[in-house]
């Protein structure tokens, strides 16, 4: 029954963050990515800030992101 079970192919491999980035103006780019790798801010608290002003990007992705286990990395 479960021969030949594939696991899905993405059909893009990116990084959210950085994704996200190149569709805002340069200074809300930097700003983004400033905020991203900012330990200060907590993964929840940013993800909630950015939704707050129509970006979502949730904590998990943004916790990948900070660890370089994203495309970026």
């Amino acid at each position: 029954m479960l021969e030949g079970m594939k696991p899905p192919v993405k059909e893009t491999a990116f990084c959210k963050v950085q994704f996200t980035a190149e569709q805002l103006s340069e200074a809300d780019r930097e700003i983004l990515l400033s905020a991203a790798d900012d330990t200060d801010w907590t993964g929840k608290a940013l993800s909630r800030a950015l939704k707050e002003r129509g970006i979502f990007i949730s904590d998990t992705t943004l916790l990948r992101h900070r660890q370089r286990h994203c495309q970026c990395g």
